[in-house]
């Protein structure tokens, strides 16, 4: 395509625009910059694969939410509900703080029983060992972990340790809004302190598959500490050790007893965080928990028979 042809007037002006900075620079006893090297150098075939790509995903994104709210609108007309009048109570009860009032009663009601429950930790002193992607994973697998605390009927407290300002993890945990500071209100700490420091060392359980002992249930009393290490089967019994070093219990999910994967037994750490929640959920089954929080990927098989099944039901046989 030919580029557009300049006016006169517009050829002119950069004449003496060039000229204006060729006398500067002069009179400075600087050489003129050379304006092929003002030119911003061009994309290679890699980076702007990789912007259209992200330009997608943003079309995509913008589409969907397009679709989710006309959905939503549907269904409100559905159900004969006046979307407008819905609106403008919104709109008082934000202006009059009513909203806000009542969303701390909500939460109040939801936190009476997370004094008296167990607590879950997440170890982020690993992130020398990981690269930056592996980091920034690991902030958003924090980030999940805490919109699912949040999100939960019987929240738990949740903790960070080893998370210092100058962490990779904390600076990409600080571009989100209101992280930490209104994340405190909602059961989250985050401490530079290591985990030996941050909690009592007695009080943990270090959550890790290369551990001998099988979790069979979660007591109130412990801490529950999940490996903030994104290892992609890199670092392989990288916490195990550590929590071996330091004389901290250590215990692994019972998926085996459950459950037959025929991909890897790695978790995420929000996948972790969410079993242990639903646990508590499902009053105390794991299997339920287990098929609820792990993906589909993982080709999951169900055990027919769990020792825990077979004890319940022996449990309930008349003598």
């Amino acid at each position: 395509m030919n580029e557009p042809q300049k006016t006169s007037d517009e050829t002119e002006t950069c004449k003496e625009l060039n000229e204006e900075s060729s006398e500067s620079n002069i009179n400075e006893g600087k050489k003129a910059p050379d304006l092929e090297e003002t030119v911003e150098q061009p994309l290679s075939k890699n980076q702007i694969k990789k912007r259209k790509r992200f330009d997608k995903l943003m079309e995509i994104k913008k589409r969907k939410k397009v679709q989710a709210k006309e959905r939503k609108q549907a269904k409100a007309i559905a159900e004969g509900r006046d979307i407008e009048e819905e609106r403008r109570l919104q709109l008082e009860r934000q202006n009059s703080g009513e909203g806000k009032r009542k969303r701390e009663e909500r939460w109040k009601k939801r936190m009476e029983t997370a004094d008296t429950t167990f607590k879950v930790c997440v170890d982020c002193g690993f992130e020398e060992l990981m690269t930056t992607k592996e980091t920034n994973s690991l902030a958003s697998q924090v980030r999940y972990c805490y919109a699912v605390n949040k999100r939960s009927d019987n929240p738990v407290y949740l903790s960070a340790s080893g998370l210092s300002e100058s962490s990779p993890t904390f600076e990409t945990l600080e571009k989100v809004n209101g992280f930490p500071e209104q994340w405190k209100a909602r059961a989250f700490s985050c401490s530079a302190e290591p985990l030996e420091k941050m909690h009592d060392k007695d009080s943990l359980v270090y959550l890790t598959s290369d551990s001998a002992t099988t979790l069979d249930h979660l007591d109130d009393s412990k801490t529950y500490v999940i490996g903030g290490i994104v290892d992609r089967n890199r670092l392989k019994r990288t916490t195990i050790e550590k929590a071996e070093t330091l004389g901290i219990t250590t215990a692994r999910l019972p998926i085996d007893d459950h459950l037959k994967l025929c991909a890897t037994k790695v978790l995420t750490v929000n996948h972790v965080f969410e079993i242990l929640l639903k646990y508590r959920e499902h009053n105390n089954d794991w299997k339920k928990s287990l098929l609820d929080v792990l993906p589909q990927r993982k080709d999951i098989t169900e055990v027919k028979s769990s020792k825990f099944e077979e004890e319940k039901t022996n449990s309930l046989e008349p003598c």
